[in-house]
């Protein structure tokens, strides 16, 4: 399993309008196999009829079935299902952005993020559809205590029913002073340095109006992108800067003094509880 993104890659989370696939890679033994769920070839993904059933558990170990269909593939792919060769081999599993070739003819991958990895089991099923359960790795396949140790806060920030802080005292409405580049954002905000990481701005007026990035770090008179904006941005551009929380007891403490309502467990416990 997996939930970290490169850093490269979260500018096509910012993009409306995207098409997003799913990618299979089959680690074989004479080989890996790329699949993706479309009805044409990405890249060297190889568009086939899959689906991916919600992740669920079983006695304990998680699963993630798949269905491929196999009434429009060639008969080698299901000579291959059917010889043995899916059993038992690693899986990942990844959400596929793509992106137009510059001929602007076909798609290409422009990022993968990986969602899921483990080891089939055997193929069910008969001359249409199979079915596979993937597992994951044995040292995940294992019973935990639950709850004894939570580093990081548990509620949404501001929420009025657990954090109970109010998002409106740290939300800094301001206009540009200066053009930007998309990427430094000058504006008299007034807070000190570093104040706003982590956080994001939101475009409140222009061509980018309702367009939202995360910052990457604020002096005291300037804002710096982590990902920049679509364009460049005209000076008196109304903003919102909005402060947020990175959800560990010290940031609960020394920049909130809210450590009465920290939604975490940041120490183990001498006597496990389960």
């Amino acid at each position: 399993m997996s939930k970290d993104i490169d850093v490269d890659d979260l500018k096509y989370f910012f993009q409306s309008g995207i098409t997003v696939f799913t990618g299979y890679v089959f680690e074989l033994a004479g080989g890996t196999q790329k699949f993706i769920a479309n009805t044409t070839d990405v890249d060297d993904y190889a568009a086939l009829s899959i689906k991916r059933n919600p992740i669920r558990t079983e006695e304990g170990t998680i699963l993630n079935e798949l269905e491929i269909g196999l009434d429009h593939v060639d008969l080698t792919f299901k000579n291959l299902v059917m010889s043995g060769k899916f059993n038992n081999v690693p899986v990942s599993i990844y959400l596929i952005f793509p992106k137009l070739h510059f001929t602007g003819e076909y798609w290409t991958v422009g990022a993968e993020v990986l969602l899921f990895k483990g080891y089939t089991d055997e193929p069910k099923g008969d001359e249409h559809w199979i079915t596979l359960s993937v597992k994951p790795f044995p040292y995940l396949d294992q019973q935990y205590p639950k709850r004894i140790y939570q580093s990081g806060c548990n509620w949404t920030f501001c929420s009025p029913w657990t954090c109970t802080l109010n998002l409106d005292d740290f939300i800094t409405n301001v206009n540009l002073s200066a053009e930007s580049d998309g990427i430094t954002l000058t504006c008299a905000h007034g807070q000190a340095e570093d104040y706003f990481t982590p956080g994001f701005v939101e475009i409140k007026s222009g061509e980018l109006t309702g367009q939202v990035r995360p910052v990457l770090t604020n002096t005291t008179g300037t804002v710096v992108m982590r990902i920049p904006f679509d364009s460049v941005i005209e000076s008196g551009v109304n903003v919102d800067v909005v402060k947020l929380c990175a959800k560990n007891y010290q940031t609960c403490i020394n920049d909130f003094d809210n450590y009465s309502e920290f939604g975490g467990y940041p120490w183990i416990p001498k006597e496990p509880v389960i």
